[in-house]
């Protein structure tokens, strides 16, 4: 498989394990935002949607953390470092986007969802978003073991 290909199948499928463990084995969102009724209408209301624009999402947080990390001279195998970046840029994006919402006066789901659940919402993106990363970085530690031609992947 090309170097690519690895790379968005460690995403989708660490994506899609992600979601199936933390969003509907644990209910994490419930427990972090205290909002059931706004989890149902984003994650079962309409789980094709919401799953392809958290595709979207996470990909777009991964690099701006993954920008941070390299504007910060974070070496690539500074697990902890990369991880911190990531979990400060997407603090501050999804600050910035709460910000954003609760600046509009309108009923669409993401300012109804910063409205209710604060910072709680910010505190819930760094989790799934990092750990979106910490399995796709383990995913592409086995994709490299099983095709040792192909290296740094990340």
């Amino acid at each position: 498989m090309s170097v690519w290909i690895n790379r968005w199948f460690s995403y989708f499928l660490s994506l899609s394990l992600v979601t199936v463990i933390l969003v509907y084995t644990l209910d994490l969102p419930t427990l972090i935002s205290g909002a059931p009724d706004l989890v149902g209408e984003y994650y079962y209301d309409n789980p094709v949607k919401s799953f392809v624009l958290d595709i979207f999402l996470i990909a777009a947080y991964i690099s701006m953390g993954m920008i941070l990390s390299n504007m910060l001279n974070i070496s690539h195998d500074n697990q902890l470092g990369q991880i911190s970046s990531l979990a400060l840029a997407t603090g501050i994006i999804s600050s910035m986007f709460m910000g954003i919402f609760l600046m509009q006066n309108n009923s669409s789901f993401f300012s109804r969802w910063f409205r209710t659940v604060g910072f709680g919402a910010v505190i819930y993106d760094i989790i799934i978003v990092c750990s979106v990363y910490v399995v796709m970085i383990q995913l592409n530690k086995t994709i490299i073991n099983r095709n040792p031609s192909q290296s740094n992947l990340l």
